[in-house]
């Protein structure tokens, strides 16, 4: 209990108020669709980094949300909305059809996940097929293949 006292502690101290956080269509130009995971997750993944948020949405935030205080004794969930609303924001209407009734940044994260990498992957094995199967004439494309 005492380590995730020291996390809420540490992340409130080190957290940047909400209205000096960046936009983040400023720094996520690639929007979520069913088969730009690999990318998206590439762009998404620093932005969370360079401000102390990837325990919101990899699990492994010590304190629940609802536990945490504001500096006037609120209870708040203020950073897990932020990193939920900066998810929302980059992805396409299609997929955040697929996040309502998500309520918080891991659910919608994890959901994603879920959802999309495992269609990355499958899509990728999918090209590589396509790519061995491709012939021009009587050649193959490992014919053409230079190394």
């Amino acid at each position: 209990m005492a380590s995730s006292t020291s996390y809420s502690s540490n992340s409130s101290s080190s957290a940047l108020p909400t209205s000096a956080l960046p936009n983040v269509s400023n720094f996520l130009t690639i929007k979520l669709d069913r088969t730009n995971y690999p990318l998206w997750h590439a762009q998404i993944m620093p932005l969370l980094r360079s401000r102390n948020l990837v325990p919101f949405v990899d699990g492994t935030s010590q304190c629940p949300l609802a536990f945490l205080k504001d500096t006037s004794g609120t209870l708040t969930d203020t950073q897990d909305a932020m990193v939920l609303s900066w998810i929302n924001s980059s992805v396409h209407p299609p997929v955040l059809a697929f996040l309502i009734g998500k309520t918080s940044s891991h659910f919608a994260w994890t959901s994603l996940c879920e959802h999309y990498a495992s269609t990355s992957i499958g899509r990728l094995l999918q090209l590589r097929s396509d790519l061995v199967k491709t012939h021009r004439g009587d050649s193959s494309i490992a014919d053409f293949w230079i190394e």
